[in-house]
């Protein structure tokens, strides 16, 4: 019987991403093991090599951007209610990613198709546009909105939202002005929106 780990995967990770996200690519393997209680020779054992526990560590989060749209759509009402609310939600998802993306795109082997490959084969962002526009397109169907382009309009919304949390990453925003600056974009966006009688 081999000797139990003395710290889960999902916690060297967890510490491996805390390094990587605070010191970036310089982040050493002599850190990471230091603050997890581990040998180098352990992290080299258990992920092979630093760039491995690098990529593994640093791996965006997935986001149920479909299941976001229709839950707010159907917890909402009107369409305006649920723009909000998939705002709100979008921000938790986007606060998650922007800076991990940030330090994982700095590295030279970064490549977006390995991280969507990962993630079912599609880029969590586009995930979020695909599903905000078939939205945006079966409520301007149904007569709920005026949006002759749902593509168009969910690829601003979802720009909007991602540049608030970028702007927080470089200290325009805080949190809390992040968060009325998102649904101040949905204000702005939806007189565009909106049926006119």
């Amino acid at each position: 019987m081999g000797r139990r780990k003395k710290i889960e995967d999902g916690d060297l990770l967890s510490v491996a991403r805390g390094v990587f996200s605070e010191r970036g690519l310089v982040g050493s393997s002599k850190l990471i093991a230091e603050r997890a209680g581990v040998s180098e020779a352990a992290l080299f054992q258990r992920f092979g090599t630093r760039d491995k526990l690098f990529f593994a560590s640093m791996m965006p989060p997935s986001f149920a951007a479909e299941e976001v749209v229709a839950r707010a759509a159907s917890e909402a009402g009107p369409p305006r209610d649920a723009l909000q609310i998939i705002a709100k939600r979008s921000l938790v998802f986007f606060r998650e990613v922007i800076g991990v993306a940030l330090v994982l795109m700095s590295h030279p082997s970064f490549d977006m198709t390995d991280i969507a490959r990962k993630h079912g084969g599609e880029n969590p962002g586009a995930r979020l546009i695909a599903a905000l526009s078939l939205w945006l397109g079966d409520e301007s169907v149904a007569g709920r909105v005026h949006c002759p382009d749902p593509q168009a309009s969910a690829d601003l919304i979802v720009a909007a939202l991602h540049s608030v949390v970028l702007f927080e990453h470089l200290g325009i925003y805080d949190k809390a002005a992040g968060d009325a600056r998102a649904l101040a974009a949905i204000d702005a966006i939806w007189p565009a929106l909106e049926i006119r009688s």
